[in-house]
């Protein structure tokens, strides 16, 4: 039987399914909204917030506190992992996907018109710091959600590969994020801090009524639809419900939480360290414009488009496992490399510094959501996929405060941070060897 579809041929009379690459398209575009408004959030951290919102202080510990509401509000992603994992659950993975990403929406535009310290004094960042919960919020909702639409759609030889699409999502939604921010940039810092770098967050209203749009559009996911049919019957038949699946997660596969939340740490720390601290040391300590940073971080996100999509085809050649671990441990060797290529102090050497670590992560990032989706049930795979990836993502937000309290501690020495790059990927690689698939796991691909 040919491997070209996604699904079998509908029975006459019954409605047509969307095909695999229908459904990783909507899925892709869905999560380049939710990661644009994460972007210039991540960007806007690095390259103004200090100042808008944190004015009192020295720029190097405003940037540590500009850097410390990423993690404060990405409280709020562990919480939305549960909240939205238990309506993909329990109710459809479609109207969790379009709930995450309209909060997200609505939560990226009130940023673009949030009063600044000047303006409203100490409200000002605290205003900040509860919307960017929101935000993260939603983002707890949408990855884990996005990648299995898209697994749970394709066909067994290509999970990887449609499994990979909210990934290049990620990279669409970087570069969109970055782009906007380095044309915004050319108009000089201070127009910049002064209005312009609120453009980029109104903007997003614009992305989220086409994501909402395409997001209506999908069909769902037939795998939890099996799943739900499967339940009712047990509750026909007089057998115990299920219970809720956090406490599932929690109950039966603790383990798998935490060894899949390892695996995803370098995946997702070392992205902010990249993406924020890298942007910041660059136009603090390297004398680079706002626009250059902005610019290579553009460059990175053009790695991740056009490698994710090669590296996953390779994973579903030569195992997910294999290829997600050379991935991890490629940014053993980034680390030092990125930092010696920062410091010739030219363009190309910033965009190669920002591209090198990318490059490894989106070998790793492309087949990992595949792989950790197979690690659980299907009857608690969205709670606990996006469990595992935003537990890791709160962890990871930690690390851009972290590294510039290290790089501020030690000198002005970028080799903590190296250090502590090397030991996150450390991390991962072994918790990535030691946990293995859900044996109720069907139609998954568990090859090393």
């Amino acid at each position: 039987m040919s491997q070209s579809t996604g699904t079998a041929a509908p029975a006459t009379g019954a409605p047509r399914r969307s095909g695999p690459w229908k459904i990783a398209t909507a899925s892709m575009i869905g999560t380049s909204v939710e990661w644009y408004d994460f972007g210039i959030y991540a960007t806007a951290a690095a390259l103004v917030f200090p100042e808008l919102f944190f004015p009192e202080m020295s720029r190097a510990l405003g940037t540590v506190m500009s850097f410390a509401t990423l993690f404060v509000g990405a409280i709020g992603r562990p919480l939305g992992a549960i909240l939205f994992g238990h309506i993909g659950d329990r109710h459809g993975r479609k109207k969790a996907l379009i709930w995450s990403m309209t909060l997200m929406g609505v939560a990226t535009v009130c940023i673009g018109l949030l009063p600044t310290y000047d303006q409203i004094g100490v409200l000002a960042p605290l205003l900040l710091v509860l919307i960017r919960m929101i935000q993260s919020l939603a983002v707890g909702g949408e990855w884990g959600g996005a990648v299995l639409f898209a697994v749970e759609h394709a066909p067994p030889r290509r999970k990887a590969f449609f499994g990979s699409f909210p990934q290049v999502g990620d990279g669409v939604g970087y570069f969109l994020s970055t782009g906007v921010f380095a044309l915004i940039a050319l108009l000089g810092h201070d127009a910049l801090a002064d209005w312009a770098w609120r453009v980029p967050f109104l903007l997003s209203a614009v992305l989220v009524v086409v994501g909402f749009v395409i997001r209506r559009s999908m069909d769902e996911s037939p795998e939890f639809e099996a799943a739900r049919q499967a339940e009712e019957a047990a509750a026909e038949a007089g057998r115990t419900k299920e219970s809720a699946p956090v406490i599932g997660v929690l109950r039966h596969s603790w383990k798998t939480w935490l060894l899949a939340t390892g695996a995803f740490l370098i995946t997702v720390g070392g992205y902010y360290i990249v993406v924020t601290f890298m942007s910041s040391y660059a136009v603090a300590e390297l004398g680079f414009t706002d626009a250059q940073a902005a610019g290579a971080g553009t460059a990175a996100s053009v790695v991740v488009i056009v490698c994710t999509p090669l590296s996953a085809l390779l994973a579903d050649r030569y195992g997910l496992r294999r290829v997600t671990l050379i991935g991890v441990l490629l940014h053993l060797v980034a680390a030092f490399p990125m930092f010696w290529l920062a410091d010739t102090r030219s363009v190309a050497g910033l965009w190669l510094a920002m591209c090198l670590p990318m490059l490894a992560s989106t070998i790793a990032y492309a087949s990992i959501g595949t792989l950790v989706s197979g690690w659980f049930a299907p009857r608690v795979r969205y709670t606990g996929l996006s469990m595992s990836f935003q537990t890791a993502g709160l962890l990871g937000t930690l690390a851009p405060a972290a590294t510039t309290w290290l790089y501020s501690s030690f000198d002005k020495s970028w080799v903590p941070v190296a250090l502590a790059f090397a030991a996150m990927a450390a991390v991962s690689a072994v918790c990535l060897i030691a946990c293995r698939p859900a044996p109720d796991a069907p139609g998954l691909p568990h090859t090393d």
